[in-house]
């Protein structure tokens, strides 16, 4: 059954009871009401006759009692009131009745002692036909006791009254409740069903993946309630949805970033098998051009193109052996590392990455601290990291400037070159792995989130700063000695 027809039900049944026991306290007052006249009016003709009869014996012939019962008996009375008498010993003797046929009344006796002077009163069943009874004693000269007299009145008139008062109350109560059940049932319908309704259908277009649903409040504070939660829930689903699929969508990154970085781990391995295969021909290569410079004769022309071979055989395996020593698996060995020389070394390797004609690149130096105790191959990854990316930001051509300082017993370097910088909203990602701003293919998210390992590994931190007049500022701190070197 639904909440409003249940509501309608019970408001219904609650204002049919209420109405119903009204109507009934109702009645019963306006019985005991028009009971009261009847007993007053019984009450002053039943006086005013035993007066009469204080004088005169009902079987007096010179009294005419139905004559003088007409004219004291009201004239609106339908059914005319009615007297009996009682002699002394307390037997009835005579009915009379003002135009009409006495009433067919048991016969009985009456305690004329037991009656006091204000009577006995009683309701009297006769058929169909109710009727009110007082018994009042009757007094003669010198306040003897004549007898008694009985004044019957019928209740018609106000069984009729009743009757009538009853049908009206029907009809005005029926008519007031079919009004308040219409009205009930439009206050049910406004303010439970349609927004109960409106709540279903909102809850269905949920479920069918319409996250971005909201409901008006209806103005029912319950429902209102109800309507805030379900739009609350409606809001952690979306926010759940967006959640999600941005999870997805990272995750699919880090999938591109893992199948990337692990495509550079297999060219970072051939790269380094070439080397070593480079490396054998180039000092066979390196070797010969020896042996014919040292036969041929200081003044021979030949000597000149014979020692350009050996130097550029010599740079070629300088090159090769930075690379190899880049491309070695890292095994941690804390020394004291010359950062210039390690800065300029991590630049050549950068350098590889560009032909010399598209490559300027100035590195500007500024060491108050020149050494530090620290690992030599991770040092060397976490600068050629920082320079790729600054070398790629200023595409090969710009500034780069390091700057080491004592500060506070901690070693401070800055590296900062004029590139385009890093703006506001991305610096807190920097550092995350996978993330980068490139294009797909010219980075692989990793490079500072492995700069930020290494310092953390040395027991430092590294933070990204807005550098004034455009550019990037790395700010790193280390300790003052590193790990096998602490005091």
């Amino acid at each position: 059954m639904r909440i409003a027809t249940r509501i309608f039900l019970y408001l219904f049944t609650l204002i049919t009871t209420a109405s119903a026991v009204l109507g009934y306290v109702s009645i019963q007052d306006e019985r005991a009401h028009l009971l009261s006249g009847v007993r007053s009016e019984a009450r002053l003709m039943a006086r005013s006759l035993a007066a009469v009869l204080r004088l005169y014996h009902p079987g007096d012939p010179a009294v005419d009692l139905d004559k003088l019962l007409a004219d004291i008996a009201p004239r609106e009375w339908k059914t005319p009131p009615m007297l009996r008498f009682y002699a002394r010993d307390g037997a009835p003797t005579g009915v009379a009745c003002a135009e009409c046929n006495p009433l067919s009344l048991p016969h009985k006796r009456i305690d004329l002692m037991s009656l006091d002077a204000i009577g006995r009163e009683e309701l009297l069943d006769v058929g169909r036909e109710q009727f009110f009874s007082i018994i009042i004693p009757v007094r003669g000269p010198g306040d003897s006791q004549q007898g008694a007299l009985e004044v019957v009145l019928p209740l018609q008139q106000v069984n009729q009254t009743l009757a009538g008062i009853t049908r009206r109350f029907l009809f005005f109560t029926l008519i007031l409740l079919l009004g308040l059940g219409a009205v009930i049932s439009l206050i049910t319908r406004w303010n439970i069903t349609q927004p109960l309704q409106k709540l279903v259908g909102a809850a269905r277009q949920l479920g069918a993946g319409d996250l971005g649903l909201r409901i008006e409040p209806s103005g029912v504070p319950d429902l209102d309630q109800l309507i805030e939660e379900l739009n609350r829930m409606a809001v952690g689903l979306e926010e759940q949805h967006h959640s999600r699929e941005e999870f997805y969508r990272q995750k699919i990154e880090l999938e591109r970033g893992l199948r990337h970085a692990e495509k550079l781990a297999s060219v970072g391995q051939l790269t380094s098998g070439m080397a070593h295969e480079i490396g054998t021909p180039l000092n066979v290569i390196s070797g010969r051009a020896e042996q014919l410079l040292s036969r041929m004769a200081k003044d021979d022309p030949g000597r000149k193109g014979l020692e350009s071979i050996i130097g550029q055989s010599e740079q070629i395996a300088e090159l090769i052996s930075r690379l190899l020593a880049f491309s070695r698996q890292d095994i941690k060995c804390w020394e004291q590392v010359d950062l210039a020389e390690l800065l300029r070394e991590s630049l050549s390797l950068c350098a590889m990455r560009f032909s010399r004609s598209d490559f300027a690149v100035d590195l500007e130096l500024e060491l108050a601290v020149e050494s530090m105790t620290a690992d030599t191959n991770a040092m060397r990854q976490l600068f050629v990291n920082l320079m790729l990316n600054s070398i790629q930001a200023v595409s090969g051509q710009g500034q780069i400037r390091v700057t080491s300082a004592l500060n506070d017993e901690r070693i401070e370097i800055i590296f900062a070159d004029n590139g385009p910088g890093i703006p506001e909203t991305l610096r807190e990602k920097v550092f995350d792995p996978f993330f980068t701003s490139k294009d797909v293919g010219e980075g692989t998210g990793l490079g500072l989130y492995i700069a930020a390992n290494i310092v953390e590994e040395h027991g430092g931190d590294i933070r990204v700063d807005e550098r004034p007049g455009g550019g990037v500022r790395f700010s790193m701190t280390f300790p003052l000695r590193g790990e096998g070197g602490v005091t």
